[in-house]
């Protein structure tokens, strides 16, 4: 297994990414505003076709796509794999990467991603793992492990209180969902109850969060200390 050291070579070890997950166009503008007026850099999964996220600045925001194979695999029913990354490689023709919905993989999967021209993948999931690194896979891809994800937090029932203590000799992809971030989201009980209302901004409006520290108030504390520290973030295209 060829392993890429975070600190052999590389500027920085901190990498922010974003599943957009069919947010509406509302709902993504506001999560992307916290990395645009920070000038954070994020690497973007996208889901669908999104006039904002067709016109991104690439010095702050990397394009990836972020397929979702359930329907076919688990439903029985809908495209196929090539089908359903052929429609998104045609919408973000410029993306290297790619996450899958609920992180499905397999061997198949992985020489597909090779095949059309793909050069990593970040469908390897391994919670507060701080000591992960990319490597190169047998499938000719990199694959880009990440450690953190908003959603899985709450599962694993932990506040938003809490910190990631950054260490320079650690490697860190976090993941957020932009309607989590738009949502200030507490818990899954409290997303659960607002999904009813996914593409209703006014409705979403009633939902957000403002009493509880949730994953906005998490991610925007993390922002003020990458400032303060003047950490450097990068792309995920930038461990290839």
């Amino acid at each position: 297994m060829n392993l890429i050291s975070s600190s052999d070579h590389l500027k920085c070890n901190l990498y922010f990414t974003l599943d957009i997950d069919w947010a509406i166009e509302p709902v993504i503008d506001y999560a992307l505003s916290f990395f645009r007026e920070n000038k954070i850099k994020c690497t973007v999964f996208c889901t669908h076709s999104s006039e904002i996220l067709k016109n991104l600045e690439s010095d702050l925001f990397e394009v990836a796509i972020h397929p979702n194979f359930n329907e076919s695999l688990i439903y029985g029913k809908g495209d196929s794999s090539q089908r359903i990354l052929d429609k998104l490689l045609n919408i973000f023709p410029e993306s290297k990467g790619v996450r899958s919905h609920s992180m499905t993989s397999s061997t198949k999967l992985l020489y597909q991603f090779k095949d059309l021209g793909l050069a990593y993948d970040s469908n390897i999931f391994f919670p507060y793992n701080w000591s992960i690194s990319p490597f190169l896979c047998f499938s000719g891809i990199t694959r880009i492990p990440y450690n953190w994800e908003d959603d899985v937090h709450f599962l694993y029932n932990k506040g938003f209180d809490y910190q990631i203590n950054y260490n320079s000799d650690n490697f860190y992809v976090l993941d957020f969902h932009p309607i989590h971030i738009y949502l200030n989201s507490i818990n899954r009980s409290h997303y659960h109850e607002a999904k009813k209302h996914y593409d209703d901004i006014n409705m979403l409006k009633s939902y957000i969060n403002s009493n509880q520290i949730g994953v906005r108030d998490f991610l925007d504390k993390l922002i003020k200390k990458i400032k303060i520290n003047k950490t450097e973030t990068g792309f995920l295209k930038d461990l290839l």
